[in-house]
């Protein structure tokens, strides 16, 4: 009997311990904040983060250099010719340097100019060596003529002087011979006075025309310098079509004088030419932080800045957009014009101190916003406020801290 008593005690303990739990468990039920079953292998991947937080507009757009040289033919006297055979010519995309020799052209006929005018040179420089050698002469010629003309005035003064013993008429005759010869005197030493003035005259003549020969021959050595063009700048070599063929130049085509040749991007300094549409363009201001991704290079991060934002809103396809213009801050080889990239508008960044949470924890009922938290492996529904998005997070406030374990809202309500 003693037996059977204390088993019917057990059995009755149990029952009641089993009504006590069951009620537990509506309580908890009917509790305002839901309480789940969950294991940590659901949710582990989501959390509360706190860092800095950044909302921002994506966009897209092409590299283009600030600065480009448009290289043409040099500008020459078209006595040379109007139209030059290209001899040689840099590759196309080469990444050239100031100074560097990118495009020569026939210079067979500037070659045979310089010839002509070198031998048109030395006659001229021989002619006046002649002429020097002549007025020399000359010189030489009037000086013994002064000294023969002043000796034969001697003499016809000394007659002239000893013909007072003589007839009237003998010494008019020595008076005639002595004015004379004064006479011719005076003239040679004009001539003796003149000569120099009218020999630099003839020399300078003669000077004059080497001189001409000489500028003709610098001319044209000038111009054969100019046959080998150079690059004024760095940057990559992007050769122009032929207009006649609408085929990239190449070696061997004849082209004009003053012909665009090539376009010489100066890719130390690049800029991106984008667009941001119209109901974003509010958020983007002159000056604002962009990064700039290369779609051949999308883990690479290069920073800039708003430079540029259109005043008119124009229509490309089935959207309305402002076109932009981003300064990059730094220079490196992988930029290169023409790539496109995408850029990222940074519209809010905070200082490190947002909490926020992947947008797709986030549950929103009634107008209000939840989070579905997990406490010691059942689930809690909690309110909190909501801040700024962006493309994957958003900032949330109220009873959360860093690293409260989140559950996605469908594994919940699923």
């Amino acid at each position: 009997m003693k037996k059977t008593s204390e088993t019917e005690m057990k059995l009755r303990v149990k029952e009641g311990r089993k009504k006590t739990w069951s009620g537990r468990v509506f309580v908890l039920a009917a509790f305002p904040l839901l309480f789940l079953s969950c294991s940590r292998s659901d949710i582990a991947e989501y959390s509360v983060m706190k860092g800095v937080f950044r909302q921002s507009v994506m966009e897209t757009g092409e590299l283009q250099a600030v600065n480009a040289y448009s290289l043409f033919l040099p500008r020459i006297n078209y006595m040379y010719g109007s139209t030059f055979k290209i001899t040689g010519l840099t590759e196309h995309g080469t990444n050239v340097s100031g100074g560097d020799t990118v495009v020569i052209l026939d210079k067979s006929n500037i070659q045979k100019t310089i010839l002509d005018r070198e031998e048109m040179l030395e006659n001229e420089l021989a002619a006046m060596n002649k002429l020097k050698a002549q007025l020399a002469n000359n010189m030489q010629d009037l000086r013994a003529q002064l000294t023969s003309e002043q000796s034969s005035y001697d003499m016809k003064r000394l007659s002239f002087e000893k013909s007072g013993f003589e007839s009237a008429g003998m010494r008019r005759v020595r008076e005639l011979e002595f004015r004379q010869a004064g006479i011719k005197l005076e003239r040679v030493k004009h001539k003796l006075a003149m000569r120099p003035v009218l020999d630099s005259l003839d020399l300078l003549i003669q000077k004059i025309k080497v001189l001409q020969r000489e500028n003709d021959l610098r001319s044209a050595l000038e111009t054969l310098d100019m046959l080998s063009v150079v690059s004024p700048i760095e940057g990559v070599f992007v050769i122009e079509n032929n207009r006649r063929t609408g085929q990239m130049i190449k070696v061997g085509d004849d082209i004009n004088l003053m012909y665009p040749v090539a376009m010489i991007p100066d890719v130390r300094t690049m800029k991106v030419k984008g667009f941001v549409q119209e109901l974003d363009i509010s958020r983007i201001k002159q000056g604002q932080d962009v990064i700039v991704r290369l779609d051949a290079l999308p883990l690479v991060d290069f920073t800039g800045n708003v430079n540029y934002i259109g005043k008119v809103c124009v229509e490309t396809g089935e959207r309305r957009v402002f076109n932009t213009e981003v300064l990059i801050n730094e220079s490196d080889v992988r930029l290169k014009p023409g790539m496109t990239v995408s850029c990222e508008y940074i519209t809010y960044q905070g200082n490190g101190d947002d909490l926020f949470v992947p947008t797709a924890c986030l549950y929103n009922e009634g107008g209000k916003s939840y989070l579905f938290i997990l406490r010691k492996g059942s689930v809690e529904k909690r309110e909190v406020e909501t801040g700024l998005s962006n493309n994957t997070y958003t900032i949330v406030k109220g009873d959360v801290r860093q690293g409260l374990p989140l559950v996605l809202p469908e594994t919940v309500i699923n």
